[in-house]
């Protein structure tokens, strides 16, 4: 029979696991809900419209010398990419044997960029307020969301000691995707912020369907890496907080003038590229949490 300290132990880790799980289902329906609230919000309604409309214009500030950094970002991004991206993912994940993760990396990057297409051209849509020139919807965006992906099959096929490492450098890389779109006026805030949210739902379902993970061989990870791992949370977590405050108070401002001052502008622009990385960082942290390798079982009882 299993030792009573052992059983109970284990009796715990199924407890939180099963927990984690409920909480991971539960995240992904409030970020696809998050979709459409900041669809409702910054596109269907004339105080969105005009917050997001002052950030873009402000994103003309300086784009003579940062968009020549911004189109080589950009550059990277395209359909070719994103196949190779998922043979390598998947093939990584096959190596590794694990089949589950290379059908959910397939999944997660289909699912997302054919949601992304779907909601731009068939199911949202921007009434014109006369606010802006433009009234074709451009939500989600589609650079940001092929970043995100790559993202999201990086920490899939990520071997679980080194998933901190790639949420980290997924979160870097989608976040500085979506603001070299605002960079180079492809797309608003909202464009970018929404794409996040569209690949968070996808990405948070398959790990709820794939589990904490253990190493490939099937132990629990070590000490080292659950430090790193809360480390990486607790650092994503701190900046997508401030960035988000920051964000707010940019809103703040930013519906108290006209949006004519250059200095308006500026800071609606800048508190646009914050929220950005707020949603970005916030999501990598619930990504990384339902992800983390599980906590060391307490040894048998020696008999």
């Amino acid at each position: 029979m299993r030792p009573p300290d052992a059983y109970g132990c284990r009796v715990t880790q199924d407890a939180r696991g099963a927990n984690r799980r409920i909480a991971g289902v539960v995240l992904a329906v409030v970020a696809a809900a998050a979709v459409l609230a900041v669809w409702w919000f910054f596109v269907t309604t004339p105080t969105g419209q005009r917050l997001d409309e002052v950030a873009y214009e402000g994103s003309r500030i300086g784009r003579s010398r940062l968009d020549s950094t911004a189109q080589q970002v950009l550059a990277v991004v395209s359909v070719p990419f994103l196949v190779l991206v998922i043979a390598v993912a998947g093939g990584l994940a096959l190596l590794r044997r694990r089949w589950r993760h290379a059908v959910a990396v397939a999944v997660v990057v289909a699912g997302a960029n054919l949601s992304t297409q779907i909601l731009k051209y068939d199911l949202l849509d921007r009434p014109d307020h006369g606010i802006s020139e433009t009234v074709d919807n451009s939500m989600p965006s589609g650079h940001t969301t092929v970043a995100a992906t790559v993202a999201a099959a990086a920490l899939i096929v990520a071997p679980p000691r080194w998933r901190w490492l790639a949420a980290l450098l997924g979160a870097v890389y989608a976040g500085g995707t979506g603001v070299a779109t605002m960079i180079g006026g492809w797309h608003r805030a909202s464009d970018v912020v929404a794409a996040v949210l569209v690949v968070a739902a996808w990405l948070l379902v398959a790990l709820v369907v794939l589990g904490p993970g253990a190493d490939d061989t099937g132990r629990v990870a070590p000490q080292w890496v659950r430090r790193a791992d809360t480390a990486t949370r607790a650092f994503l977590l701190v900046v997508g907080i401030g960035a988000g405050l920051a964000a707010l108070l940019s809103m703040l401002i930013t519906t108290q003038g006209d949006g004519g001052a250059r200095l308006e502008r500026l800071i609606a622009y800048g508190g646009a590229s914050v929220g950005v990385v707020a949603v970005t960082c916030l999501t990598a942290v619930v990504a990384l949490w339902l992800a983390a390798p599980r906590p060391r079982s307490a040894p048998p009882a020696r008999r």
